[in-house]
């Protein structure tokens, strides 16, 4: 009897130690202290606002924080720039992103939605937006509120693409609240 309880408990023992398959992620998320978001209206007039973040602690209040401005009624293009001001120099992470296109994606969320219309102009390989250009058009009468930039990180996972074009999956580079004023 001593045995069968060995070999039950032996069998469900080894059953149990199956080794797991690893999730093995591609590459880390990016250091970002600084965001500049440039917008080109039709005139070619452009108006850059920025966050910044020199010590890229999340904890301590930033250095900069614009509120974006922009007419009413109008076309615009958005360029997006990101840095880490950590390093010495500088080091331009909108070069990594753009070379690491089909692991990035911009979100923009816009509160209430009839301030400004946005829409990622750029594509990876995979045909997927990135959203460091965009286009986008304001609404026909001054009002308040919030744009939301998020950018995701969604690197493929074990070899399998987890960037679908929409923000699930991944994880969060950026993600910042500016206030929004259409005049």
């Amino acid at each position: 009897m001593k045995q069968i309880f060995f070999i039950l408990t032996f069998s469900f023992l080894f059953l149990q130690c199956k080794k797991q398959d690893d999730v093995v992620p591609t590459d880390d998320n990016e250091l970002i202290t600084t965001v500049q978001l440039i917008f080109t209206d039709s005139n070619n007039q452009f108006s850059t606002f920025s966050f910044q973040d020199k010590d890229g602690d999340p904890k301590t209040t930033p250095d900069k924080f614009d509120k974006i401005t922009l007419n009413k009624n109008t076309d615009y293009t958005l360029s997006i720039k990101v840095f880490d001001e950590t390093k010495s120099p500088m080091l331009d992470i909108t070069k990594q992103i753009e070379e690491e296109s089909d692991a990035h994606l911009f979100v923009f969320k816009i509160n209430p939605t009839s301030l400004l219309s946005i829409q990622a102009s750029d594509l990876d390989k995979n045909g997927k937006a990135i959203g460091l250009k965009s286009k986008g058009k304001s609404q026909y009468v001054p009002g308040n509120g919030k744009f939301r930039l998020i950018l995701k990180h969604q690197p493929p996972i074990n070899g399998k693409i987890v960037k679908t074009g929409d923000e699930d999956g991944g994880s969060t580079d950026v993600d910042l609240e500016f206030d929004l004023i259409i005049k």
